[in-house]
């Protein structure tokens, strides 16, 4: 069956299309957008040539308000093909699944995407599809071959009216969509309805804490329904969670009451919600620069916008806290005008964006003035455009603490450049946290933002630097008069008939790690744990346990800084050596921003259930190559666990590599010395020749050397300058020289100094 997604970027209708491709279907779409989030076979822009050849054209409910003249969707209803993406959940995707629904005005991605984890921390393997970034996931949807479909159910357009859930999460009730619910009346029969949809067992988790809940019961025959309350005021769980706001505590109790409907021990849901690390847009922390913390939030209907706010204040009780707030439609503006009251009283200062126009006509009436006036804040300012919003930051930058860009139109843009305007210093960018200021730094995707970068340095004359994440350098107290360039696109592509994966350079190396191995792809595993983007990972062939980048390395895309053109480079082409690649040369040092890297893997024959059954730590003498990956994987998350391992850039030396005859001194002098054979010749792991130097666990003023591993040298108290650090693995160099007759190198590379 072939199905057409038309603005297959969206942030639900995207992970509806990626579900139904690993199903079965043959899926294409279309977005006005190029550099699409779905990821492949997308075609720019509307025509009414892709309705043809296609079963179904499916459609978000929004994009049928926005454009209502669209040619590609009228063409599809005159062909009667045109399908919303959640009817098509509702009638094709969900067959022979247990339908679990999280619904509610607020909180129902975060909810949706905690209920998901939980399951697949308990092993029941679920589909799941929500409209946010989940980070665990990277992205918007999970795919599991279990019974059951977790849905963020939402009201608008009656959308949540296509499902007949056997579990519903009732989160709270609200007026809201005035665009499409003309009163309060109605949105409360559409939820009465959706009720009433419940089969099976009937099961409504609900939020007895919601006034409109309470009301809800009170108008619906509840006699065949299972209801089970969770409540702030008689809650018997306690939580430590990494989202703040006391919202979040309440959106995690239905979570625990569904945990136990489905039988799951209140010790694992605990557990899964502790770990649980957010969702994108929702206090999604984008920049922390020169003391400076920059979040996007989605927040954008009043009762968001205050939770959210107070959850802030409650992790930040002293700092200064800046909201700028991007109201969302001018029919919802104007309906819910007088309940901004007191909404932003958590902030120092509010600034009130343009309205964005969402699915209605423009209204002068509502300005950004009348929402500041009708907060009541005593610091509160409207502006009528996001230039006059830049210049005010300008002038009040330096003032405070948080800044919280709040909205679900074009604020997270707004966020973005906000973010870029806080230069940063080499210690926000770095592992080590340590390093000199910026004259100006540049986050790049594109071949457009790449060349703007660039041109931006020639024309003012100023030195580029290229960084990746920040892992394999030690960059000088030094200010830096020049320009720092940041390659940031993260998606990644797998070719399922190649056993190929591409991903971008700005992606973290360790999920394309996590990504891999949960496909059953093998390669990489080894190299679990190794800090740092994809894109250093080819600069110094990474290595672990008998693997290297270079096993599995096919290509590498980079951009050319002097001839400003893309290149691709071959495994021959990238001279591969130990730590070592073309792009540590001088000839091509800072020469390339490397933007993409592909691996060939191969699939492995473990069924899942062998694979989880291996997640332990190595107790074997010929331990595989995932129980070896696993066994990495534990030591990084006690590695990152423990605060004195934070700042650090990995390993700091490189394992020496010797001949025959100085192995045999080595031994006669040193019986315990460990030696491994090495290619030709022989390695010496570097660690044992630090600790055995008396290094390990020692400290140099602010400096250190780890407790856990004597091979990562360590910003110990979150203070050490950049000369500590160098004057430590000074130190440690000679040390090891004098008593083993060993000259260690260093593997990070020295920047500024």
């Amino acid at each position: 069956m072939k199905l057409h997604f038309v603005g297959i970027g969206g942030s639900g209708i995207s992970g509806v299309a990626h579900l139904a491709e690993k199903l079965g279907f043959e899926v294409s779409g279309c977005d006005l957008e190029a550099n699409s989030a779905y990821g492949n076979n997308i075609t720019q822009g509307h025509s009414t040539s892709h309705v043809g050849g296609v079963d179904q054209v499916i459609v978000s409910p929004a994009l049928l308000y926005q454009n209502s003249d669209n040619p590609e969707i009228i063409e599809a209803k005159k062909q009667n093909k045109l399908i919303t993406w959640q009817e098509f959940i509702g009638k094709t995707l969900v067959k022979d699944k247990k339908v679990i629904c999280v619904a509610g005005t607020h909180g129902k991605s975060t909810t949706t995407a905690m209920a998901g984890k939980l399951l697949e921390d308990s092993g029941f393997d679920p589909l799941v599809v929500i409209g946010a970034n989940v980070l665990e996931w990277n992205g918007n949807y999970r795919f599991g071959k279990g019974k059951y479909f977790v849905i963020e159910a939402d009201e608008f357009n009656n959308n949540f009216l296509n499902y007949s859930p056997e579990i519903v999460i009732l989160n709270n009730i609200e007026f809201d969509h005035p665009d499409f619910f003309k009163s309060e009346e109605e949105v409360f029969n559409s939820f009465r309805k959706f009720v009433g949809r419940l089969v099976g067992e009937k099961i409504l988790i609900y939020n007895a804490d919601s006034i409109g809940v309470q009301k809800l019961l009170s108008i619906i025959d509840s006699s065949t329904l299972k209801l089970i309350p969770y409540s702030l005021k008689h809650a018997k769980v306690d939580f430590l969670l990494k989202v703040p706001g006391v919202h979040n505590i309440s959106n995690a109790l239905g979570v625990v009451e569904l945990g136990r409907v489905l039988g799951i021990k209140d010790e694992l849901i605990k557990s899964s919600l502790e770990n649980f690390s957010g969702i994108g847009r929702r206090m999604e922390l984008i920049a922390d620069k020169n003391g400076i913390k920059v979040y996007d939030d989605y927040a954008h209907h009043p009762t968001a916008i205050k939770t959210t706010l107070e959850g802030i204040r409650e992790k930040y009780l002293d700092a200064k806290i800046l909201v700028i707030d991007e109201p969302h439609g001018y029919k919802r503006t104007k309906a819910l005008l007088t309940e901004y009251k007191g909404v932003f009283d958590s902030a120092d200062k509010v600034i009130i964006g343009p309205i964005f126009q969402a699915r209605d006509e423009v209204d002068k009436s509502i300005t950004p003035q009348k929402v500041a006036e009708a907060s009541g804040h005593k610091d509160a300012v409207g502006f009528n455009s996001f230039d006059e919003i830049i210049g005010k930051w300008k002038m009040v930058n330096d003032k405070y603490d948080v800044v919280v860009v709040m909205g679900a139109g074009k604020s997270y843009l707004w966020a973005r450049e906000i973010a870029k305007i806080v230069d940063p210093k080499f210690s926000n960018l770095t592992s080590f946290r340590v390093g000199g200021k910026i004259k100006k730094y540049f986050e790049v995707k594109t071949e457009k933002e790449i060349d703007n970068a660039i041109k931006y340095a020639k024309e003012n004359s100023l030195p580029l630097f290229v960084i990746g994440g920040g892992t394999d350098i030690l960059v000088s107290d030094k200010d830096f008069d020049g320009v720092v360039i940041k390659f940031t696109g993260d998606n990644l592509k797998w070719n399922v008939g190649e056993n190929e994966i591409t991903a971008q350079a700005g992606m973290p190396w360790d999920k394309l790690v996590e990504y891999s191995v949960e496909r059953n792809l093998q390669g990489v595993e080894c190299l679990s744990g190794i800090p740092g983007t994809v894109g250093a990972s080819p600069v110094q062939n990474i290595g672990a346990y008998g693997q290297e980048l270079a096993d599995t390395f096919v290509k590498l895309i980079a951009y050319n800084i002097k001839t400003r053109k893309f290149e691709t480079f071959n495994k021959k082409d990238c001279k591969f050596g130990y730590r070592e690649s073309i792009f540590k040369e001088k000839s091509h040092w800072q020469k390339y921003i490397i933007c993409s890297v592909t691996l060939e893997l191969v699939k492995n024959g473990k069924s899942k259930a062998e694979y989880e059954s291996l997640k332990k730590y190595i107790n074997s003498k010929n331990p595989t190559l995932l129980e070896i990956r696993n066994a990495v994987q534990k030591v990084r998350v006690e590695r990152l666990e423990n605060p004195e391992e934070v700042g650090n850039a990995g390993s700091f030396f490189k394992n020496p590599i010797i001949t025959s005859s100085e192995k045999s001194k080595l031994e006669l002098k040193f019986p315990n010395i460990k030696i491994y054979p090495f290619e030709d010749r022989f390695k010496i792991p570097a660690a044992w020749l630090v600790e055995n130097a008396g290094w390990k666990g020692k400290t140099y003023k602010d400096a250190g050397v780890s407790t856990k591993h004597a091979l990562v040298l360590i910003n110990k108290t979150g203070h050490a300058s950049a000369k500590e650090i160098y004057d430590l693995s000074q130190r440690i160099i000679d040390d090891v020289n004098k008593k083993f007759g060993v000259k260690l190198e260093r593997e990070v590379q020295l920047i500024n100094f």
